[in-house]
């Protein structure tokens, strides 16, 4: 009797997870259809000029391009010495590249209001020290300022992925190389460069994407001749109601993207293909020679990497740290904090933010492990480039194009469409997550489970959630930090009567109450950050006693 309540038990959580799955896939397929129905409709537009759009386009494309090579030189760069060198904070680096993923792009874009904007810390000193009316250093309202501001912001993910895989090369090339009497930089241009091609290929891909999607950043930063297809779609909807005007743009940008996409997936299977390639050659180095042998820095690097550090420090960790200064140091100071926190505004926004960041994060989890645990017993071997597909589709639709679609599908928003819509969305980074785990669980441990088990879902309860728990728990936290940064979504949705933090402190430096939007953004990364401590804490105590 027991057993065969514990079996229905389990078909019923298998059915419940699975019809949670198919919504959140409705969730995606419906407003991405309704997005573009207005172009098939015969409504009243304005006229949709192409050298108009072309002009927009090829902005975005040259916005997101710049960004991605900015990002790309620092992140080469840093992930030479933390690949190859042994330095204190080289851990802090690596560790870098949770921010972009985690911090809202609108904390980030604060922080560089409150270090290089009009009244910001470095032109308050330059104003000082030349004695001069007006601020000298303007580039941040400009396009070059948002090349700067999303080149530095997207970089550790690049670090991240180069560094990983500049370690597991096989010396042997280089050795080669350097036998046939070739110097260190021909040596990196012609074999190092090469082999790391993939890796930059496929960190790069996501970075233009997450540029070319660019939408609070440029928002807050763009001058009138700067604006992207991200802001014109949302200014289209939003501004003058011209939905036609607005599926058209949509329609473009998931092209590009798509197209972008495509090149990812290739680059991917290429990094893949290289990676077993190389496996043995990574695993077993030659007898007698380490892996991984430090050369002693010579000058040239220690100059390298002295400019290397001012700019991350200036344009990256300045206007993380500008944010909590922002905010704490000007005309109040504790007392604005208190007066903040104490308004009615902000508890609205915080009762907001705490009701969809858990309900997103549990969906975004719940469709991930669906997914992530079906195709690791359908297709063990990856080989169905359907099903690995499914998963990047999301990655192609922007923020702004899933809040007009969703708002023309459902024409009123509530707050049930923005958690579906926000989950729809990240779900792929929960599903990345947890299938990583669910990898490392032997096949030989999966097919006994399923030959021994009375019931198909005890393969799921007894063996892949215990094993893939400690996946499960990051997505659950990074999802949660997603949707709780998220403001493009809310500000789309504009749901009646209903505000998040992040939409709430982009109100706030709207109003150009900068000082108290720092305060809310300073208020926001404390939250994440103890949403990944207690997700560490959880994994951590599991590890302990598992």
């Amino acid at each position: 009797m027991t057993k065969r309540r514990t079996g229905i038990f389990e078909y019923g959580a298998c059915a419940i997870a699975s019809a949670f799955f198919i919504l959140i896939i409705g969730a995606f397929a419906i407003p991405l259809t309704a997005s573009f129905l207005p172009l098939f409709t015969k409504t009243e537009s304005a006229c949709i000029a192409g050298g108009y759009i072309a002009r927009v386009a090829l902005r975005t494309l040259a916005i997101a391009f710049f960004s991605t090579l900015t990002a790309a030189a620092v992140g080469i760069g840093a992930a030479f010495f933390t690949a190859n060198r042994s330095f204190p904070g080289k851990r802090l680096i690596l560790s870098l590249s949770a921010v972009p993923l985690c911090v809202p792009s609108l904390i980030i874009a604060l922080g560089f209001v409150a270090v290089f904007g009009i009244n910001g810390a470095v032109n308050s000193i330059l104003i000082k020290i030349f004695h001069v009316k007006n601020a000298p250093l303007t580039f941040l309202y400009s396009t070059a300022g948002i090349v700067v501001v999303q080149g530095f912001y997207n970089f550790p993910l690049v670090t991240a992925v180069v560094s990983s895989s500049w370690e597991t090369l096989s010396p042997v090339k280089r050795d080669a190389a350097r036998l046939l009497g070739a110097n260190e930089r021909r040596i990196f241009f012609t074999v190092t460069l090469h082999e790391l091609s993939p890796a930059i290929a496929a960190s790069c891909v996501p970075v233009f994407l997450y540029c070319f999607f660019s939408f609070m950043i440029v928002l807050l930063f763009g001058s009138p001749g700067s604006s992207t297809l991200e802001v014109e779609i949302y200014r289209a909807a939003r501004a003058s109601l011209d939905f036609k005007t607005a599926a058209a743009l949509a329609l473009i940008e998931t092209l590009c993207a798509m197209t972008v996409l495509f090149v990812y997936g290739a680059c991917k299977s290429t990094a893949e293909t290289g990676e077993v390639r190389h496996t043995g050659e990574a695993i077993a180095p030659p007898i007698g020679r380490a892996p991984f042998e430090e050369k002693p820095a010579k000058i040239i690097e220690y100059v390298f990497a002295a400019f290397l550090a001012f700019l991350v420090a200036l344009f990256f960790l300045a206007p993380l740290a500008g944010i909590a200064a922002g905010g704490f140091s000007a005309q109040g100071g504790l007392p604005s904090f208190i007066k903040i926190i104490n308004s009615q505004g902000f508890k609205k926004a915080l009762c907001g933010t705490c009701m969809t960041a858990p309900c997103t994060a549990l969906l975004c989890v719940t469709a991930g492990f669906t997914y992530a645990s079906y195709i690791r017993i359908r297709d063990p071997l990856g080989k169905s480039e359907i099903l690995r597909t499914l998963p990047m589709l999301p990655m192609a639709l922007s923020s702004v194009v899933m809040g007009v679609g969703m708002t023309i599908a459902v024409r009123r928003a509530s707050v049930t469409t923005l958690v579906l819509a926000e989950a729809a969305l990240a779900w792929p980074l929960a599903f990345r997550q947890i299938y990583a785990s669910l990898c490392a669980l032997p096949q030989s441990t999966i097919d006994a489970c399923r030959m021994l088990s009375p019931v198909a879902p005890d393969t799921v309860f007894r063996i892949m959630i215990p094993s893939a728990k400690r996946g499960i728990v990051s997505a659950f936290g990074f999802c949660f930090a997603v949707s709780m940064g998220d403001t493009a979504l809310p500000l789309v949705l504009s749901v009646p009567r209903f505000d998040t933090l992040s939409l709430y402190t982009y109100r706030l430096a709207s109003a150009y109450r900068f000082s108290d939007a720092c305060i809310c953004g300073t208020i926001l990364c404390v939250l994440c950050a103890l949403v990944f401590a207690c997700c560490k804490k959880i994994n951590n105590s599991g590890a302990a006693y598992g």
